[in-house]
């Protein structure tokens, strides 16, 4: 495995309380490196032909604007200059190297998917649903993790050790069926991508359901050609180690996190 580099990171004593009027943005050094590799995802999707737009770096700003897991902001200022802020505040819980990863994903969804703020997000699920949501949020994890394999040379192991190590961000007391099954589809559609020999751009949204009664879970497939609906087989006692690792992926060692995802992916699509 490759040497990794690890940046370290002091950001603030305490992000709980503090004044929207006040700028404080992060260590220039560090917000220099986040920046270079914002703009770098920007170059590689617009030569990747996902798209075409190119946003103007020197309009992001790196502050803490709320105490919870909200990272993204844009607003319009009075000559309609689209201006992006990201939160630090999740940095707490994690290292740079995750919420790095964090960013790249609302980046993604800023420039390729045009939903900018937790509003958006609102609108789409409140139009075609929360399915459809969970699948760009699947999409924006899928690109985020191919752009560092292929940028930055990342294995599948040194990306799902990211995962681990901000496994406790975003997680909650219970396990919700729609972010779950979210989960599952950025797992199936990044390990995919990994373990295939040849590219492939395939986006899995599962529905659990069946897996209760039929130990399958049915999937709906966007492939670049077309889309298709499928049946995956999963024993319920794999399903259980993943909803466990899921949950409460500190209480295991990475060893086993990894490998629960890795037998879970080959399993169910007989890779």
């Amino acid at each position: 495995m490759r040497e990794k580099k690890t940046i370290k990171i002091d950001l603030y004593d305490d992000l709980k309380i503090f004044d929207d009027s006040e700028q404080r943005e992060i260590d220039p050094e560090k917000k220099s490196h986040l920046i270079s590799e914002l703009n770098n995802f920007n170059e590689w999707l617009i030569q990747g032909g996902v798209t075409k737009e190119r946003f103007d770096i020197e309009s992001i700003i790196i502050e803490p604007f709320s105490d919870e897991d909200w990272t993204m902001k844009v607003v319009t200022d009075d000559k309609n200059k689209q201006i992006v802020s990201f939160n630090p505040n999740i940095i707490r819980l994690c290292n740079f190297e995750y919420w790095e990863m964090v960013i790249l994903h609302e980046y993604f969804h800023l420039v390729v998917q045009k939903v900018p703020n937790k509003e958006d997000a609102l609108k789409i699920k409140d139009t075609f649903g929360s399915d459809f949501m969970s699948l760009i949020d699947i999409e924006a994890d899928f690109y985020v993790a191919l752009y560092l394999k292929e940028k930055n040379k990342i294995t599948a192991e040194e990306y799902w050790r990211l995962c681990y190590n901000g496994g406790s961000v975003f997680s909650d007391k219970w396990i919700r069926t729609k972010k779950f099954e979210r989960f599952l589809g950025s797992l199936l559609s990044i390990n995919k991508m990994f373990l295939s020999t040849s590219p492939t751009f395939d986006l899995y949204l599962p529905t659990i359901s069946p897996i209760y009664t039929e130990e399958s879970i049915m999937i709906l497939v966007i492939k670049r050609e077309h889309i298709a609906f499928e049946e995956i087989f999963a024993e319920f006692d794999d399903f259980k180690k993943l909803k466990n690792i899921y949950k409460n992926s500190k209480n295991v060692s990475f060893e086993e996190y990894f490998e629960t995802l890795n037998s879970f992916t080959k399993k169910a699509l007989n890779i």
